[in-house]
């Protein structure tokens, strides 16, 4: 019976030992988060702040290695967005913040509003103007040369109206290719009237991620000036030369 008594007391000591021992190895395991050492507003020019995403990091309601972080966009998600080729998922960055881990995080938000948060950006460097990790810098539009018969060229709206669809309104800018320039920014909302408006080509270009052509009208009569602006050339049609 002594016997006994002792091997339990030993084993009893021997598992309390071990209790304590797995209760400081979690204690030392518990995870710590860093903190933000700077977060403010991005002052550079807007247009130089237009980016996209790569598709490596999720977007979160903030830093994502801070404590409570929530996913916003997954990366799967993302990748969605990018194989979308749209430029309404197109992004301003307008905050920048790092961390005590020297990460940087930029916020961003996408040319239609959907989406908006923070994703990784790179580690801290001299500067932080370089976009990386999750997004990069784009060009959303680029101008081209317009051709001899295109600078001759008489053009009628094929289908005026009210779609907003890039063929049948003008607008301020080609839809998309710059933050918060989408369908209220139309120079007329509606074209019905405008069937019998003759108009030249006054520039060209192109959309980075859709890869259409649009070109900037100019009215041949006074009466029809208000509509002078951006539409896609798939949604003219010629009609004569400029005499």
């Amino acid at each position: 019976m002594k016997l006994n008594l002792k091997k339990s007391l030993f084993v009893s000591v021997a598992a309390l030992g071990l209790f304590a021992v797995a209760g400081s190895t979690n204690a030392s395991a518990k995870k710590s988060y860093p903190h933000i050492t700077m977060n403010r507003v991005l002052k550079t020019n807007p247009y130089n702040r237009n980016v996209v995403f790569t598709g490596s990091n999720a977007l979160y309601n903030k830093a994502g290695t801070l404590k409570s972080a929530r996913v916003v966009a997954t990366t799967s998600t993302i990748k969605d967005l990018i194989n979308e080729r749209q430029s309404k998922n197109n992004l301003r960055a307008y905050r920048i913040a790092t961390t005590s881990r020297d990460s940087v995080y930029y916020k961003v938000v996408s040319f239609d509003g959907t989406y908006r948060g923070w994703i990784y950006g790179g580690k801290m460097m001299a500067d932080t103007s370089n976009f990386a990790g999750g997004i990069k810098a784009t060009n959303t539009f680029t101008e081209g040369t317009l051709t001899p018969t295109q600078k001759t060229t008489l053009y009628r709206i094929t289908t005026p109206g009210i779609a907003n669809d890039g063929k049948s309104a003008t607008y301020e800018d080609p839809m998309y290719t710059q933050y918060k320039l989408d369908h209220d920014d139309r120079q007329v909302d509606n074209t019905t009237n405008y069937g019998e408006a003759r108009f030249r080509l006054d520039r060209i270009g192109t959309r980075t991620q859709e890869g259409d052509t649009w070109v900037y009208i100019v009215a041949t009569q006074p009466a029809y000036t208000v509509a002078n602006g951006w539409i896609k050339l798939s949604g003219l049609t010629a009609t004569g030369t400029i005499q």
